[in-house]
């Protein structure tokens, strides 16, 4: 944030003189008469007022303390350390999240299969569909629904005029089409780019301010009660789908679209033992992502709130301090921070344990590729050097720990998720189940 800092001056008064010794009386500004003497106020003996170490620990103080530190009741008092509510937040979304959406593809993948295999086959162990058959055919369902929309569009849309009928029909035929012949590994990034932009344009309407402000940031550092800290916790989700700024919206839509189509790929292939039919893999990415978010969100909380917690409080405490709270945590780089840079971290380092011979190329230097490897180690060694330098312009520790997230779910990702649809009453193919 850019600060404008103003000095003030004053400009220097000639005096004019006349020939001679004489001088021209000296006239004060004031229409008020001199006081004759010199008035003393006595001397101020400035004090320090210490503080309890109990009172530091529990994070407030008492008011007569506030008040002598020069604390208000508000914005001013001290911040609490946010550790285990964070932890159970995302551990509870992210594991919720993963659970639905296992339980979402098994519901589907039953559902199609009781469309193409007469429903007897689960129970008789007769042949399965196919996960592409049953791509198949959920396309040409797709594709008669499409056309049956499009045939109700003109009695539906009788009111416009010709010349504004004909290219909304047009319109819907190519989109239905680019739908339709698009592979899903694009298309769920493209769902979550226009959630992104959507969010991006909220942040630019001014009435909408405030709520983005405290709903689509995630703050560190907690002022208030407990039910301020647990409803800081939604951010940790929320801020991950925000963006503020065109470049930053436009970066990471880009690295979406490219490592998020290539990390759904892979997940959507069979691990090595015997594997789950699956109508869609659309959950199991977007499960992959929420989780990674959140955790990339939680890693960068926990390294704020145990490491730079202690030497904010220090801060805070000190008997010299004149700045308030939220000054200090500037100064120091605690910043609110928003981004879905920590799940596309792991996205790309998935991508690059999954395919270790593919290439990246460099946004700013066009025709020129590096092997994925080589890209994400030196990425990584650089938010290493920045993490420990104290680069503010970045959330490090949010990259580090997507790109943790991804090699572990590169390893026993498949394996969890499999796992998980087991749970809920999915069985490998040929068992006779789902």
């Amino acid at each position: 944030m850019s600060k404008l800092f103003v000095s003030s001056f004053t400009h220097p008064i000639a005096r004019s003189t006349l020939a001679g010794p004489s001088r021209l009386p000296h006239r004060p500004f004031s229409s008020i008469p001199p006081v004759s003497g010199r008035q003393v106020l006595g001397r101020i003996t400035p004090k320090r007022i210490a503080v309890p170490r109990s009172a530091v620990e529990n994070g407030s103080f008492s008011g007569s303390t506030r008040e002598g530190a020069g604390l208000t009741n508000s914005s001013s008092s001290l911040p609490r350390r946010s550790i285990w509510r964070p932890i159970v937040f995302c551990g509870l979304l992210g594991g919720g999240g993963y659970a639905a959406a296992a339980i979402y593809t098994n519901n589907d993948t039953q559902q199609w299969g009781d469309k193409l295999g007469g429903s007897s086959w689960w129970r008789k162990g007769q042949s399965q569909p196919s996960d592409r058959e049953i791509q198949r055919a959920k396309q040409l369902e797709g594709a008669r629904s499409a056309q049956k929309t499009l045939n109700n569009l003109p009695n539906t849309l009788s009111f416009l005029p010709n010349f504004l009928l004909i290219p909304v029909l047009r319109t819907y035929v190519m989109a239905s089409e680019y739908y339709l012949n698009t592979p899903s590994a694009q298309l769920a990034p493209m769902g979550l780019i226009f959630v992104m932009g959507n969010v991006f344009v909220w942040w630019k309407l001014r009435r909408l301010e405030p709520f983005m402000r405290k709903w689509w940031l995630h703050r560190p550092i907690v002022f208030g009660t407990k039910r301020d800290e647990w409803r800081n916790c939604v951010t940790m989700f929320t801020s991950v789908l925000s963006h503020q700024s065109l470049p930053h919206l436009a970066f990471n839509s880009l690295a979406l679209f490219s490592f998020g189509s290539a990390a759904y790929s892979y997940i959507s292939s069979s691990p090595s033992f015997p594997s789950l039919t699956s109508s869609t893999h659309t959950p199991h990415f977007l499960a992959f992502l929420l989780t990674a978010g959140l955790f990339s969100s939680l890693g960068s909380h926990l390294w704020t709130n145990i490491f730079r917690y202690p030497a904010l409080m220090k801060a805070l405490t000190h008997p010299a301090r004149i700045s308030r709270p939220q000054a200090l945590m500037s100064h120091q780089g605690i910043l609110p921070s928003l981004g879905a840079s920590g799940a596309i971290y792991a996205a790309l380092t998935l991508t690059a344990c999954a395919y270790p011979d593919s290439s990246v190329g460099i946004i700013f230097i066009p025709f020129v590729s590096v092997p994925i490897g080589m890209g994400v180690a030196g990425m990584v060694t650089l938010d290493l050097i920045g993490l420990f330098r104290g680069w503010r312009l970045f959330d490090h520790v949010a990259h580090l720990s997507g790109a943790l997230f991804g090699f572990v779910y590169y390893r026993v990702g498949r394996e969890a998720w499999q796992w998980t649809r087991e749970q809920f009453g999915a069985q490998p193919k040929g068992s006779g189940l789902f």
